[in-house]
């Protein structure tokens, strides 16, 4: 988003219930190109505040609104934000972009959803909705060094519409992406609905997976292996790895270029894990790449 003032951005919770509501939020992270240094700062940059931040936890009345994060957003700069929360009772939620809350009505809306503007052109890639879930577990992946010697690296790929019967949060899903459920209608963006690409799908954006890896050395000797994730094709991805607590994230313009993210010794056996996000305004998939030195 981008506007031609300075602005203030919020997310609001209301309360329907009868009962006060308790409201979590484990962890928030923002970040805009004026104050943090340009576009290709803001997905790491917003990672980095994300899982630095500390819970803080909110009451919200019953048949009450309450604010939950509120910042001042720069004119002509983009901004990108993550949000993580937990609540004892359903809520709903508005995001706003506004110059002064008294201009806010008391009752929110859903952003529309229409297939064409009044001059009939295509609107398919405009809408609001959420999905059923945000983290994806990965059955461990067990990789044999031989293997990897033998191939000249071993790669398993991420946000691939092409996936399918794919395990995650230990069942079978038919594909990895998680469908968006568009917000006041009956439609549903995801990769098996979209031929005329009125329900794109953002292909798992920020979606947070969490990968367990086994190195097996079986070819003797002791060998690094390096670890990355590598783009396939040219329009530009941000993958964002979060690799013992240490968070790291590169912006990837061309074919086969990696973002290296840890290299590790190996004699006998290994293992680690990592979470991976795909940072906002990529496109396409991403292969986890594992070489030998």
């Amino acid at each position: 988003m981008e506007l031609k003032k300075n602005f203030r951005f919020g997310v609001t919770v209301y309360n329907p219930n009868r009962e006060t509501v308790t409201l979590t939020r484990t962890n928030y992270g923002h970040s805009d190109s004026k104050k943090d240094g340009g576009w290709d700062a803001i997905p790491k940059i917003s990672w980095e505040r994300f899982f630095a931040s500390s819970s803080k936890q909110f009451t919200v009345p019953a048949g009450k609104a309450v604010w939950i994060c509120e910042e001042e957003i720069p004119a002509v700069c983009i901004f990108s934000g993550n949000l993580r929360f937990t609540t004892s009772a359903p809520v709903t939620v508005s995001i706003f972009a506004f110059t002064s809350k008294w201009d806010i009505p008391n009752a929110t809306k859903i952003y529309p959803y229409r297939f064409k503007d009044d001059a009939g052109n295509n609107m398919g890639k405009q809408y609001s909705g959420y999905g059923n879930g945000y983290f994806l577990t990965a059955s461990e992946v067990t990789i044999k060094l031989s293997d990897i010697l033998k191939h000249d690296g071993i790669y398993f790929a991420t946000n691939n519409q092409q996936n399918r019967m794919f395990t995650v949060n230990q069942g079978t899903v038919p594909d990895e992406i998680i469908p968006i459920r568009i917000a006041g209608t009956n439609y549903e963006a995801n990769v098996r609905n979209d031929k005329d690409g009125y329900f794109q799908n953002i292909a798992n954006w920020s979606t947070q997976y969490f990968i367990p890896i086994k190195l097996i050395n079986d070819i003797g000797g002791t060998h690094k292996v390096v670890c990355s994730i590598v783009s396939t094709s040219n329009p530009k991805k941000f993958p964002i790895v979060n690799c013992g607590g240490t968070i790291s994230g590169k912006p990837l313009a061309a074919k086969g270029e990696p973002h290296i993210f840890k290299t590790v010794s190996v004699t006998d056996t290994t293992t680690f894990h990592y979470q991976f996000i795909f940072g906002t305004n990529s496109s396409g998939d991403v292969q986890h790449m594992f070489k030998l030195v």
